[in-house]
């Protein structure tokens, strides 16, 4: 057998770099198939603010193909429906029953959970299964892909087939590699916040005590409101344009002071417990591979805005389909990681598309948003949800 190719009689030794989203659901795959994975975290222990994050149904999906599903339901809630409403008005102005079109037309779930709980119950399983070690608090040598090579090797106890780069925004991996993309903020910063029901309490009934997601679209933002818990609690996202990169610079009351909302949006803002404030960043354009033995997947190759809600979606994506493609083929790995990027960019290149769209749609102003508004409200709620069957409907084993 060649170096670098697979074979059934050759159990794979895989190198993740980052256990994060991506790098954990990477792991629980190849694991599953056989692979033997060793994980590699710099931090001491994996910790995740609280903050909400919207699993579609591609990605629910292949949780449920790892058989995480029952333990995640612990954690998550299955809204209703995303509800489009004008942050200026507070009038609804769409609704796509995502519930309903989840279980009859997606064919999972659509669910909000904390990130921590998502990546809480990876961990565990990561944790359960024979053929994954996790190594916290690891310390390894970037300085060339010859040299991490050589100190993962060295680690493991055994030659890597593949090394993941799963270590997010600020890969290490990636700066070790040839033509990769490089971060780049997004001119858009994200505040996050807590809000109980009495932080809501002066917003329509409609809004206030809702099971739904509440998209309020504004100009140049908006503010995204996600069901927490059952005890009435909301997880609350408000995404502003600012060419400031530097959050910690940002005062809040002036930055809600730029922006034309409804004053009982405002008092939600001032009312609930604030998070803190973080800059958005994507990665541009460039390769996801060194053409022999190692792979970028998740926001290391390419975090993107979050107008789509697709950034933990894609990483799991990311995840499932490189571990398939990897051990169920019979090919050099190498030529199954360009397949995997032509693969994934074709994919990753079309959300990007829809989160510049609803971008466009989302910070309408003057004209474009009362034509924004106008097409919506006469779209039926079963032909906006048929627009998002090609990103929900997506499965890696069609």
């Amino acid at each position: 057998m060649s170096e670098g190719s697979i074979s059934n009689e050759h159990q794979l030794n895989i190198a993740i770099i980052g256990a994060g989203i991506a790098g954990l659901v990477a792991a629980l795959t190849m694991s599953r198939a056989g692979a033997r994975v060793q994980i590699f975290e710099k931090a001491e222990e994996l910790t995740e603010i609280g903050a909400s994050i919207q699993l579609s149904p591609n990605a629910t999906k292949i949780l449920q193909t790892l058989g995480l599903e029952d333990e995640l339901k612990k954690h998550w809630i299955e809204p209703h429906s995303v509800k489009l409403t004008d942050a200026q008005t507070l009038r609804i102005i769409a609704e796509v029953p995502i519930a309903e079109l989840a279980k009859n037309s997606w064919g999972a779930p659509y669910a909000v959970l904390k990130r921590a709980d998502l990546q809480h119950v990876l961990y565990q399983a990561v944790l359960a299964d024979e053929n994954c070690s996790l190594h916290l608090a690891s310390s390894l040598n970037f300085d060339g892909p010859n040299r991490l090579s050589i100190d993962v090797a060295a680690k493991m106890g055994v030659k890597p087939d593949l090394i993941i780069g799963a270590d997010g925004v600020w890969s290490s991996v990636r700066k070790v590699m040839p033509l990769t993309g490089h971060p780049k903020f997004g001119n858009y910063n994200a505040w996050r916040f807590n809000a109980d029901l009495s932080a809501r309490a002066h917003l329509p009934p409609e809004i206030s005590s809702s099971r739904s997601i509440h998209v309020l679209m504004g100009a140049a933002n908006h503010t995204a409101i996600y069901p927490a818990d059952d005890n009435g609690n909301s997880n609350v996202i408000f995404i502003t344009r600012d060419k400031n990169d530097k959050p910690e610079t940002i005062k809040f009351d002036k930055a809600i002071s730029r922006y034309d909302l409804h004053p009982n949006a405002v008092h939600m803002l001032q009312s609930a417990t604030e998070l803190g404030c973080w800059p958005i960043n994507q990665i541009t354009d460039g390769t996801w591979n060194n053409g022999r033995d190692m792979v970028l997947i998740g926001d290391a190759a390419h975090a993107m805005m979050p107008f789509s809600a697709q950034g933990a979606a894609m990483a799991i994506e990311d995840g499932y389909l490189l571990s398939k493609m990897v051990t169920d083929s019979p090919y050099l790995i190498s030529d199954m990681l360009q397949k995997f990027e032509k693969t994934r960019k074709a994919r990753i290149t079309k959300v990007k598309s829809r989160t510049a769209f609803n971008r466009f749609a989302y910070h309408a102003i003057g004209p474009i948003k009362w034509g924004r508004n106008l097409v919506l409200s006469r779209k039926s709620p079963q032909s906006l949800g048929r627009g998002l069957d090609w990103l929900y409907g997506w499965s890696a084993d069609d």
